[in-house]
C-alpha cells in the first residue's frame, strides 16, 4: 500500500502523461504515476510504430531536457507532399519557407517511450507503480483516493492519461462524441531503393488517405506508413499479397522500389471529444480527453499541448496555495485548450469525409481547391504554423 500524499495522480504511463509527470517534477511537485503495465514489461516495450513530433511539440520536451536525447533518433521532416491520389505537388509545404526549423519530426516509438520511462525512474520526484488495476476512485476530504489492488492513493487531483478506452473517463463519468469511421489504418514500414529526402507525403484517395512519413534508419530509405482503407477492404488485404499489391499500385514508385514491407498492423479508427475536460477532482488529458483521425498526425501532438498547459495551471496554482483538483482551478485550463482540441478535432473529422467522399462533383472542387491553396504563400504559412504546433491559442 502507498502511504504517501501526492500532489497529482497521473494514471497512464504513456508519452503524454510521462512528459506531463516530468513538467511537474520540474517545478518540484510529487507525482505519483499508476500503470496496468510493469516496469519490466515498460522498459522491454517493442514497439513498431513510429511518433510524428511537430516543432512545437519538440520546444515542450526541450523545457525538460529531453530533446536532445531524442532529437538524434529523430528524422527531421522539411517537406510535406499533399495530393489527390497519385497527382505530384497538388500542394507542397517546406520548411524553408518559415524560419522556425523542421516542420515535424518521425521518432521510433520504442525509443521514444523508453527514454521517457527513463527519466522517470530516475527523478526524485515521480513514483512509479506498476501493474496496477483502478477499481473505483472516492472523494474524501478534498482529495481523490484511488482504490486498487495495490492499495490506495490519494492527492487533490488526478489525472486520466490513459488512453482511448480510459477508465478515468468513466469513473469521472464524463460523456463524448463518438464516430465510427467504418475504416481501417494498417500501420507498418517499408524499405525502398531511392532516399527520402527528409520529405512526408500524403495522398487522398477514395477509400481512406495514404501517409508515408520518413525515418531515420537505412541511409534514409525507409519510411513509416499510415494507410486507410474503408474497413469493406479489410478482409481482403488481410491476405498478404493482395495487401502487398494493392499498397505498391497506391505507393506509385514514390521514393523508388520497395524492398521490404514489415508486416502491418491493424487498427478499427473512429473518433472520441469529451464534451468536458474534467469533473469531480479528474481531469482528462490526450487520447483520453481527444481521440482523432490519424489523418493529419496531430493525435500526440494535441497531447502534449494538453500536458504543456496543464503542467503550468497546476505549477501556478501549487505556489498561490490554490486547490489543484478545484473547478476553479480546471477551469482555466479548460479555457485555454478549448479552442486548440476542438479546431483539430473538427478540422481532421471534417477532412477525412471531404476527401473519403467518391463524388465527381466533389473530387473537382479538392483538386481545384488543393491548387489554390498552393497558391497562397499566407494559407500556406497560416495552416504550416497550425501543423507545426505553433499557434497560439490561451487567453
Amino acid at each position: 500500500m502507498d502511504n504517501h500524499q501526492h500532489n497529482i495522480i497521473i494514471v497512464g504511463s504513456g508519452i503524454v502523461g510521462m512528459t506531463l509527470a516530468l513538467m511537474l517534477s520540474k517545478q518540484k511537485c510529487k507525482v505519483a504515476i499508476l500503470d496496468k503495465n510493469s516496469k519490466k514489461k515498460l522498459l522491454e516495450l517493442k514497439d513498431l510504430r513510429t511518433s510524428a513530433l511537430s516543432q512545437g511539440s519538440s520546444r515542450i520536451l526541450k523545457e525538460i531536457s529531453l530533446w536532445d536525447k531524442i532529437k538524434k533518433k529523430a528524422q527531421p521532416i522539411s517537406e510535406i507532399n499533399v495530393s489527390e491520389g497519385t497527382n505530384i505537388n497538388d500542394l507542397n509545404f517546406k520548411s524553408e519557407s518559415l524560419n522556425e526549423g523542421p516542420l515535424g519530426y518521425i521518432v521510433d516509438n520504442t525509443y521514444l517511450k523508453t527514454t521517457i520511462f527513463k527519466e522517470i525512474l530516475e527523478s526524485n520526484f515521480i513514483k512509479f507503480f506498476g501493474g496496477v488495476n483502478i477499481k473505483d476512485i472516492k472523494k474524501k476530504n478534498g482529495s481523490s483516493v484511488v482504490l486498487s489492488n495495490k492499495g490506495n492513493f490519494s492527492a487533490p487531483l488526478v489525472v486520466g492519461a490513459d488512453g482511448r478506452n480510459s477508465k478515468m473517463r468513466f469513473f469521472a463519468n464524463i460523456k463524448s462524441f463518438f464516430f465510427d469511421y467504418n475504416q481501417t489504418a494498417f500501420v507498418f514500414n517499408i524499405s525502398h531503393t531511392l532516399s527520402h529526402q527528409s520529405k512526408a507525403l500524403e495522398r487522398f484517395f477514395p477509400s481512406g488517405p495514404l501517409a508515408l512519413l520518413p525515418m531515420q534508419n537505412n541511409n534514409k530509405k525507409s519510411s513509416s506508413v499510415v494507410w486507410t482503407v474503408d474497413s469493406q477492404f479489410k478482409k481482403k488485404l488481410m491476405e498478404r499479397k493482395n495487401f502487398n499489391n494493392e499498397f505498391e499500385k497506391k505507393y506509385a514508385k514514390a521514393f523508388g522500389r520497395i524492398t521490404k514491407i514489415s508486416k502491418p498492423v491493424a487498427y478499427d479508427l473512429n473518433v472520441i471529444s469529451c464534451y468536458e475536460h474534467f469533473k469531480e477532482r479528474i481531469v482528462l488529458v490526450g487520447d483520453a480527453c481527444q481521440a482523432i483521425h490519424p489523418i493529419a498526425g496531430q493525435g500526440l501532438n494535441l497531447g502534449l499541448r494538453d500536458s504543456y498547459h496543464l503542467a503550468n495551471i497546476i505549477s501556478e496554482g501549487l505556489k498561490l496555495g490554490l486547490d489543484v483538483g478545484s473547478a476553479y482551478v480546471l477551469r482555466d485550463y479548460s479555457s485555454k485548450r478549448l479552442i486548440d482540441k476542438n479546431l483539430l478535432v473538427q478540422a481532421t473529422h471534417r477532412l477525412n469525409q471531404l476527401f473519403s467522399n467518391n463524388s465527381m462533383i466533389v473530387k473537382i472542387i479538392r483538386e481545384n481547391g488543393l491548387k489554390i491553396f498552393n497558391k497562397s504563400d499566407y494559407l500556406k504559412k497560416k495552416s504550416m504554423m497550425f501543423a507545426m504546433g505553433l499557434m497560439k491559442f490561451d487567453f
